[in-house]
């Protein structure tokens, strides 16, 4: 999967403003492997992930998953600095979970799948290190991705899912147009392609032609003085 750049994380993020709703302040949904790398790569999420995002600091609302924070807990020592900063979290609960499931150990991933669900409604901006949830989040629409490769921070493209509903909205844009002014759209299409096909010939009419004969210096020849007979 490709990564964007600044310029294509601000396109990517408008995007997901108009279409998906999600716009600052921005719901990060970190998973416990992501916290975890970050303070081994000394990134500080409090300060980078707002900044990557292009926002303040107090534009992101940090959300750590019930699951992912167990795991931690239960993880003891080895992970103590990961659980004491995703302490300083909102907690995210998943969808429909009955006592029974919250008393046994429950599988991140799957707890961060039921938490976006199928149109991630809560909005969430999600940052995770695993490669298999990724891939099944990629499948929901309206879910930026981010990840850490080393120290630096990772926007992932717009996945598919996302794509199909920019479609969806065009064509639906398209429909509310009347015959009149689908008539324009085309005529300024047309008039568009038509002129850069007039610039193209007129560009290799311009490369054909020969140097300017006016441009072209002509070579002097340099006059030799005759020297004069002595007497």
């Amino acid at each position: 999967m490709r990564y964007l750049r600044a310029k294509g994380i601000r396109k990517a993020l408008r995007q997901f403003h108009f279409l998906c709703g999600i716009k600052p302040p921005y719901k990060v949904l970190l998973d416990g492997n992501f916290i975890a790398m970050c303070l081994q790569m000394k990134v500080d999420v409090h300060e980078r992930v707002p900044k990557y995002l292009q926002v303040k600091p107090h534009e992101c609302e940090f959300y750590v998953p019930r699951a992912a924070l167990d795991e931690l807990k239960t993880l003891g020592e080895a992970t103590k600095e990961a659980y004491d900063l995703a302490k300083s979290f909102k907690v995210a609960e998943a969808y429909n979970q009955s006592e029974a499931d919250k008393q046994e150990t429950v599988d991140v991933s799957k707890y961060i799948q039921n938490i976006i669900g199928e149109k991630n409604e809560r909005k969430f901006v999600v940052c995770t290190q695993e490669v298999e949830l990724r891939k099944a989040l990629r499948l929901v629409p309206g879910v930026p991705l981010l990840y850490l490769n080393r120290s630096v921070l990772v926007f992932e493209e717009i996945s598919r899912a996302t794509l199909a509903i920019v479609r969806q909205e065009e064509k639906a844009n398209m429909a509310k147009l009347d015959v009149n002014e689908k008539r324009k759209l085309e005529q300024m299409q047309e008039g568009e392609s038509g002129e850069s096909q007039e610039e193209q010939q007129r560009l290799q009419k311009k490369r054909a032609k020969g140097p300017n004969p006016l441009a072209v210096k002509k070579s002097t020849k340099k006059k030799v003085r005759s020297k004069k007979k002595k007497n």
